[in-house]
């Protein structure tokens, strides 16, 4: 039998990340309720930038060098406006079940971590099938998949870089599919199992909340869909999720 003291001192251990776990989500769960009204605020400048930008190049007798440098401006700023609205639309809490382009979305989610990408030295590679009809889903949901996929394949290349890469094809009969795989160190058989269980995390307090991925596999049931993960030591992971075009219909 344990030891009572040593058992109320793993307690208490586990009641203090817990406390720390949730002062942070709280944290974060302000920081994005900001964040959405930061990028509200951007969106008046940006519209700005982008008139006055089309008024300049319109205008005769502009140079070609600056005609060009303003194109470049015009072009960023659209770009971030995109990316804005995009955020602004993701951040909400309705229900947005509607007709879906998964490849359209999938290029959303990688635009908006080309920086993740870069900085990791990570080369994203894409492979759509565009013969695929759309879905008939919850987009933002959809998009909370992705982000929690691809973040997970990003960060196991945190430190060696390396290529990842996206696929999109049918899967029988009323189902489309998306593979997400990285070549990465892979995921010993150990952690592989117990990869969707709530709370479980390889990372250090504050790093990971133990919930991606067992959100992730419920989102995915609960759509009526599947998600299947096989992974190699030294030659990475892959991440298979199979979508009803129409659940529930």
């Amino acid at each position: 039998m344990k030891d009572p003291a040593a058992r109320y001192s793993d307690d208490a251990a586990i009641t203090t990340d817990l406390l720390r776990q949730l002062a942070y989500n709280e944290k974060m769960a302000e920081l994005g309720k900001i964040s959405a009204g930061i990028v509200h605020e951007l969106n008046s400048p940006l519209s700005v930038i982008i008139s006055a930008s089309q008024m300049i190049m319109r205008e005769e007798g502009v140079p070609d060098s600056v005609v060009e440098m303003i194109s470049r401006i015009s072009s960023e700023a659209q770009r971030l406006s995109h990316l804005t609205k995009g955020l602004l639309h993701f951040s909400s809490h309705d229900e947005t079940v509607s007709d879906v382009d998964l490849n359209l979305t999938l290029d959303f989610i990688l635009n908006f971590l080309n920086y993740e990408a870069a900085r990791r030295g990570v080369v994203v590679s894409k492979e759509y099938d565009f013969t695929l009809p759309t879905i008939l889903i919850d987009a933002n949901l959809l998009k909370q998949i992705l982000l929690n996929i691809i973040m997970n394949a990003l960060q196991a290349m945190e430190n060696s870089g390396g290529t990842l890469h996206v696929e999109t094809s049918a899967a029988g009969e009323g189902c489309v599919c998306f593979h997400i795989s990285d070549n990465g160190p892979g995921i010993p058989p150990e952690t592989l199992e117990r990869i969707f269980d709530r709370y479980f995390t390889t990372k250090k307090v504050g790093e990971g909340t133990g919930l991606g991925l067992f959100v992730t596999k419920s989102l995915v049931e609960n759509m009526g869909g599947n998600i299947n993960v096989t992974s190699s030591k030294a030659e990475g992971t892959c991440f298979c999720v199979t979508l009803p075009i129409r659940h529930g219909v």
